[in-house]
């Protein structure tokens, strides 16, 4: 009866903490995680991104997540509408250490929908496999407790088949960019992972990964020669989970000619949860971004309001290509 009663709680335990994916409140700068369609889908040669999240320590074991990836805008000469990237994650949570360590590739394909180019479509494919593990070493038992105190080193009286497991990954995106300007643009964006519905139970029994879906909006707008407004929203959908996020940063564009291009400030909300603040910089090729997320929803008695850091750091490599000038060689005379 209390290896049955273990088993339940582990599967509901389970089911809180890995029926979900990982998420950033910083999806915009966590490019292939929101979209494999976003591969090499910026200016510039490659891009380097990092992304960590430290939530819930406040009330429990927190909740860690960390992303890096690189993608190539135009890896092969002859086809410039290729991206190609790949993402390492690493993510661990709750007391028994529930971790999950992926790796995946994303390929993208963007064509140009009119002839002046400002209308973009782009379509992405994502193929990698991930490792889950959990320590039953962290959990208690009845059985180690010898009526006054616990003892570790009693068994446990529980036999698990297996304590971690492998299973591919498998997603697609699509996106549409408009320019409305040169410096005024939006995108909208839907992806869809874990389409092979992997199983993710430790004792063969069934749990299977939902379906992930994710739908964006991320655009700007110049204000003035200063200011611009950064609009976006992202709405996800994995079974009966929903998370919808909405706000604006505003970036102020520095005057001199210094290293630090752009400051920008952010608000954002995760309805039902949280708020959600955001700041970041710019400089020469690297963006350093920081935000905080303020719980208000019912956890705010454990959490003490205190929700999630998150940071993101992204670089972007620009092969320097040389200013060539023709002069037109005189002849001389003799």
């Amino acid at each position: 009866m209390k290896k049955l009663l273990f088993h339940i709680l582990f599967l509901i335990l389970s089911s809180t903490l890995i029926a979900q994916d990982i998420h950033f409140t910083q999806f915009n700068r966590s490019y292939q995680n929101l979209n494999p369609a976003l591969a090499g889908s910026f200016v510039g040669d490659y891009r380097f991104n990092g992304n960590f999240r430290n939530q819930w320590a406040s009330i429990s074991e927190p909740y860690r997540t960390f992303s890096a990836a690189v993608d190539a805008s135009h890896p092969i000469v002859q086809l410039p509408q290729l991206g190609i990237g790949l993402v390492f994650i690493n993510d661990e949570a709750g007391v028994g250490g529930l971790k999950n360590t992926a790796v995946n590739s994303n390929f993208s394909y963007s064509i140009k929908v009119d002839q002046d180019s400002t209308w973009i479509a782009k379509t992405g494919l994502q193929l990698g496999f991930s490792v889950r593990s959990v320590n039953f070493n962290r959990f208690t038992f009845d059985n180690q407790y010898t009526g006054r105190v616990f003892d570790p080193n009693l068994s446990t009286g529980e036999d698990f088949e297996r304590n971690s497991l492998t299973h591919l990954n498998l997603g697609t995106g699509f996106g549409l960019e408009h320019r409305l300007s040169s410096t005024d643009k939006i995108e909208i964006g839907l992806s869809a992972m874990n389409l092979n519905n992997p199983n993710l139970s430790f004792d063969n029994q069934a749990a299977r990964l939902d379906v992930r879906t994710n739908f964006y909006i991320i655009s700007q707008f110049q204000l003035n020669d200063q200011l611009s407004l950064l609009p976006s929203l992202l709405w996800t959908s994995q079974d009966k989970y929903r998370e919808f996020l909405l706000g604006s940063e505003l970036r102020y564009r520095f005057e001199n000619q210094s290293s630090f291009s752009n400051l920008y400030g952010g608000l954002f909300m995760r309805t039902g949860d949280a708020l959600l603040f955001t700041a970041a910089i710019d400089y020469d090729n690297w963006n350093l971004g920081l935000s905080y997320d303020v719980n208000f929803s019912e956890l705010q008695t454990a959490s003490n309001r205190r929700g999630g850091l998150e940071i993101s750091v992204t670089y972007i490599f620009k092969k320097y290509v040389p200013n060539l000038r023709r002069y037109k060689v005189c002849p001389t005379f003799m």
